[in-house]
């Protein structure tokens, strides 16, 4: 990248991996003030043969504190001192400035999909590439993972347990998610709304497993598996039918829309619908089909690994051009195990928090701390994500409200506050197993 950096300028600059170049530049640097710049070449990951994106990571020490900024754009420096110089690039660039030590936040993506919408928090992929935030600046989680020294938000070019909130829409059938497996990835789903409209009693539903009434019909698993391929295998033919239709400009005849309803509500009869209410927690193990139904907002943590295979859709589907209703039927487990209670874990009073989760990729803690309470907390050996549920979160002299996430950095320890006189705190908390 060509920077315009003049001799006078006090300014250091290199070249390779962001990590060793601060690492080799601090261990002989004698000012107690200073200003690095290293360009270097990111890997993108996330996008198919790629080639690799010209960064430059940008670090400013104060005695021991340290700010770091990646940057696409070309550097210009004048004859500032290092604070002088590193605030005129952020502010000009508009670059997210951090501190490897403090809590990160983070900017979330709205992603539309034929359900209604996925906000994400920490993904990182083609569709989306979401960014940590901070000064009102946004910088792509992957820039800054690959400069912040000692991998404290996530190792550099692996993904972030993936945090987002499904926000269907809340019309029957055209709100209702895919039903869809997973073979490896896991996901948890914390339900934080039910729409009055589409639920006017306030219990909303899932779509997991299918109806052991109707399984114990069958003599065996493989002749249900038989007769439930058929229904999806009859209804997907007319799905596609309809959606030639639709993409000519076309609508359905009374006796298409009729049929539709038939052999819909003949597919979804082998499954099950369990009911949830706001704070419900639903673990969805591997193998086992799902799909959050319309109107329930849900946040979910689930394995940041993009792989499903789609055993029905009633409408049509986006993102790829076929179902994988043989080969997922062949592989599905009927029943979803038990979903085991959550472990209460001890605390101060006035603060409860309980295990929801305990996946071998990552857990998930839930904390209700009350008004005018705190409770002190870590990120562990690697990082956590937060997210603020219902209440305001105190933290570091900050406030955060509902629908707020944060990256916590490896090994940070703090205290997480609720302001007095304000409605308790719910949080949830996720660390992943190992970095």
């Amino acid at each position: 990248m060509k920077h315009t950096i003049p001799g006078s300028a006090r300014v250091s600059c290199t070249s390779g991996e962001p990590h060793a170049c601060y690492r080799r530049w601090r261990e002989v640097l004698a000012a107690t003030e200073a200003l690095l710049v290293v360009d270097f070449n990111l890997d993108r990951y996330w996008l198919e043969a790629a080639a690799p994106l010209p960064l430059t990571a940008i670090y400013y020490v104060s005695g021991e504190t340290l700010a770091v900024a990646v940057t696409d754009q070309a550097l210009v420096a004048g004859d500032l001192p290092p604070r002088e110089q590193y605030l005129q690039w952020v502010a000009l660039h508009r670059l997210a400035s951090v501190a490897p030590s403090d809590p990160l936040g983070l900017a979330p993506e709205y992603i539309a999909k034929p359900w209604g919408r996925e906000i994400w928090y920490t993904g990182v992929e083609r569709r989306g590439v979401c960014g940590f935030a901070s000064g009102g600046a946004c910088t792509p989680i992957p820039w800054l993972q690959a400069a912040l020294p000692g991998a404290v938000a996530g190792v550099p070019g692996e993904a972030l347990v993936l945090l987002k909130i499904l926000d269907p829409l809340p019309h029957p059938v055209l709100g209702d998610l895919y039903f869809e497996l997973h073979e490896r990835k896991q996901e948890v789903y914390v339900v934080t709304h039910i729409n009055s409209d589409a639920w006017p009693d306030g219990i909303g539903y899932i779509r997991q497993g299918f109806d052991p009434r109707v399984v114990a019909r069958y003599q065996s698993q493989e002749q249900f598996r038989a007769d439930y391929l058929g229904a999806v295998l009859a209804y997907e033919s007319l799905r596609r039918e309809l959606d030639i239709l639709a993409d000519g400009g076309g609508t359905p005849d009374s006796a298409q829309i009729a049929r539709e309803k038939l052999l819909r509500e003949r597919m979804d009869s082998f499954t099950c619908m369990h009911p949830v209410r706001v704070g419900d927690v639903v673990r969805v193990p591997p193998l086992v089909p799902h799909a959050l139904q319309h109107g329930v907002r849900a946040v979910e943590f689930q394995t940041p690994t993009y792989e499903r295979k789609i055993v029905s859709f009633a409408q049509k589907v986006v993102t790829q051009d076929h179902w994988d209703s043989r080969e997922a039927v062949a592989k599905m487990q009927l029943t979803p195990p038990a979903q085991a209670p959550h472990r209460v874990i001890p605390g101060s009073a006035g603060v409860r928090a309980e295990q929801i989760v305990d996946f071998p990729d990552f857990e998930v803690q839930r904390m209700t701390i009350g008004a005018g309470r705190s409770c002190s907390t870590g990120a562990g050996e690697s990082y956590a994500l937060l997210m603020v549920v219902t209440g305001v979160l105190e933290l570091a002299g900050a406030r955060y409200g509902a629908e707020q996430a944060l990256l916590l950095p490896r090994r940070w320890r703090g205290v997480l506050a609720a302001p007095e006189a304000a409605a308790p705190l719910v949080l949830l908390l996720a660390r992943p197993r190992a970095l």
